[in-house]
């Protein structure tokens, strides 16, 4: 353990690098040890517009988002942020809980609106651990509560990441991983019983992972890889293509949460680097990387460190006219962990990415 003399001094000359690593990089930093080489702080700082209420649960709780557009009144849409270690949290755009659901224990989280093409319908899914649960909830669009409709076997030892696919029949099917890399894809059925579709495997441990509809393809996280691509289509074969590596030097491991933003020009996959505490920007269409950034620099909000989970959306909300994204905290100063938001204008602004939404 580094000596309490030297470790209050480089807190004076360093705060802002200190700050920037996360909980156990910056003790790493301060008492000379190794393990965090990788940091980057030259990438740019963008500004969080709002933070949430901190979850229910103390210490290492809240994972992932998800953002519900309401489809009339985007004023009235949602965040829902899942505490791993009792339930889900709903949020308004100004951070503030409209609702506790003691769920279990949710890790991930993802949701579909216009399931079965049934435009008033939002069915959200999430992987429960303690007990190994596949958890389907329903959205209801006029008074924004979530309930839970359905528990199943989810088949994977400890069910880590999960995401949704919504095929061009409205079809919806959940893509669930095990900490032992192992990823079965379910269709989920109208009275939400699940059936396997397909598997496959990483090598090692996964997570996140995100589908884009409109594309048909599904993207997967491998925490101490990078990140690979695949058909969203359960009747394809699961063959992965490398989308982005850690060894190319742009991440740094664990990877983690995945999320899609598009505008008209391009669909960016965006990806939390946990190691470095930062997010990078791919074009999915050219593969390039488009940049990497920060979340912080607000006097009143912390940065932002060791992210899991991430989401995004194009539509244009209150306060953030060129949409939202979301991202969890795990090291929230005072309280326990939640979420920040960020306006996608000041992320589209520090990249100098393509200038129009959806």
């Amino acid at each position: 353990m580094a000596d309490r003399s030297f470790v209050a001094a480089t807190l004076v000359v360093a705060p802002t690098r200190c700050a920037a690593l996360g909980t156990w990089c910056c003790v790493a930093f301060l008492s000379g040890l190794g393990g965090c080489e990788g940091v980057r702080d030259d990438y740019p700082l963008v500004l969080p517009r709002v933070e949430t209420v901190p979850v229910p649960s103390a210490g290492d709780a809240a994972d992932d988002p998800a953002i519900w557009i309401h489809p009339e009144v985007p004023e009235r849409s949602l965040v829902l942020g899942t505490d791993k270690r009792s339930g889900l949290v709903v949020y308004d755009l100004a951070g503030e809980q409209v609702q506790y659901l003691a769920a279990g224990n949710l890790n991930n989280v993802d949701l579909r609106t216009g399931v079965w093409g049934r435009r008033d319908l939002t069915v959200a899914v999430a992987s429960a651990r303690e007990p190994d649960e596949l958890v389907v909830l329903e959205l209801d669009h006029e008074t924004g509560t979530v309930r839970v409709v359905g528990r199943g076997e989810p088949v994977v030892d400890e069910p880590y990441g999960i995401c949704m696919y919504l095929d061009e029949r409205r079809q919806p099917w959940v893509i669930l991983n095990g900490k032992d890399g192992l990823f079965v894809q379910f269709e989920l059925r109208q009275d939400y019983s699940i059936a396997e579709a397909r598997r496959w495997r990483t090598e090692t441990q996964p997570e996140g992972c995100v589908a884009d509809d409109e594309a048909g393809v599904l993207y997967i996280g491998e925490e101490n890889y990078g990140v690979w691509r695949l058909p969203a289509d359960p009747g394809e074969p699961a063959d992965l293509v490398s989308v982005a590596a850690i060894e190319d030097g742009v991440l740094a491991a664990d990877v983690e949460g995945l999320a899609l933003y598009r505008s008209n020009e391009a669909t960016y996959l965006l990806v939390s680097s946990q190691g470095d505490n930062s997010y990078a920007v791919y074009d999915t269409g050219s593969g390039a990387h488009r940049g990497s950034f920060r979340v912080g620099d607000h006097p009143h909000i912390d940065e932002t460190s060791d992210t899991d989970g991430i989401a995004a959306s194009s539509v244009p909300l209150s306060g953030f006219p060129d949409g939202l994204l979301v991202v969890q905290d795990g090291d929230n100063p005072g309280g326990n962990q939640n979420f920040k938001l960020v306006s996608w204008t000041d992320v589209r602004d520090a990249l100098a990415l393509d200038p129009r939404p959806l």
